[in-house]
């Protein structure tokens, strides 16, 4: 009597033995890099806290002459770099609220749509994603400087290069639109749309299969676009500078009334104020403020793995 052979249950698969060897050069690198990180900050806890009895009198005298406190001790306690903070959030928000209310409708389209060209479209974006932020500036320049959009401004009697609102959330617009629609294509990418064809052959409006069905499965990657657009409006440097400059370089004259009373025209989005800091001579306060940065920027990464946004991290 014949029997088919005893079933045996399927051993794991062994790994290979060049894996062992790839896990630990890598958890080696990011141990390198965290004890590194860790050690430029302690090591300059002295500096983050000096006893003012260590500054010798020509010292003294050049803090009180410099535009800021000689050390990043006096950075919580200095009105400039709250102002700082306060622009920086105000203007990351506003482009991350514009970056969705173009963005999301945009990758939606070019997931379900077929859109003529839609592969030049992709081309863009994710060429933009890689291109230098100067480049970006550089190229807005040229475009609010001169053609049909400057003659539109001199009609309005507007000037968006080198304003403050307008011209930093345009400036960091541009790259943070590229990274959240990319984040915002690859949600819808991932639900099938057969759902919302079941839904309206139920008797669902469009509308209502997109509310009801695709949108709490997108939830979380929609989540996932918004902070990478928010971080990377953030972080933007190069685009800003060269479209914007330095606010406090500017002549009062040139903000209106509402920002002097604010004191914003003495205040920089973070990473321009960190440059402009270390230009001054005042390293160690640019020191702290990309501290402020390391900090912001290691919360919102810890908010993207929290709401399952890791494989959107390019």
């Amino acid at each position: 009597m014949s029997g088919n052979p005893p079933s045996r249950a399927l051993a794991p698969p062994r790994p290979r033995g060049w894996a062992p060897l790839l896990s630990a050069l890598l958890y080696g690198a990011t141990t390198l890099l965290v004890l590194s990180s860790c050690w430029l900050f302690i090591s300059n806890l002295d500096q983050l806290f000096p006893s003012p009895l260590r500054a010798s009198e020509a010292m003294s005298a050049w803090r009180e002459e410099s535009l800021t406190p000689a050390f990043a001790g006096g950075i919580w306690r200095d009105a400039a770099f709250w102002r700082s903070v306060n622009l920086a959030l105000t203007t990351s928000t506003l482009t991350a609220v514009v970056a969705a209310l173009v963005g999301i409708p945009a990758a939606y389209a070019l997931s379900r749509d077929k859109i003529p060209g839609r592969g030049l479209i992709d081309a863009l974006f994710s060429s933009v994603i890689i291109l230098p932020a100067s480049s970006v500036g550089l190229c807005l320049i040229v475009v609010f400087q001169y053609g049909p959009l400057y003659e539109l401004q001199r009609a309005l009697g507007i000037r968006v290069p080198h304003s403050l609102f307008p011209g930093v959330v345009i400036a960091q617009l541009v790259l943070s639109l590229a990274m959240g629609l990319s984040a915002w294509r690859q949600t819808f990418d991932g639900v099938p749309a057969r759902f919302e064809h079941v839904a309206r052959s139920l008797g669902s409006s469009p509308w209502r299969a997109f509310w009801s069905v695709t949108l709490p499965l997108c939830r979380p990657g929609l989540a996932a676009g918004l902070i990478l657009a928010w971080v990377r409006a953030m972080a933007e440097f190069g685009a800003v500078l060269l479209f914007c400059g330095t606010f406090r370089e500017l002549p009062a004259a040139r903000f209106s009334d509402l920002t002097r009373a604010l004191q914003l025209d003495r205040a920089d989005i973070l990473p321009v104020a960190m440059w402009a800091e270390i230009e001054y001579g005042n390293v160690e306060y640019g020191f702290g403020i990309a501290f402020g940065m390391v900090l912001i920027s290691g919360v919102s990464v810890y908010a993207l793995h929290r709401i399952g946004g890791r494989g959107y991290l390019w």
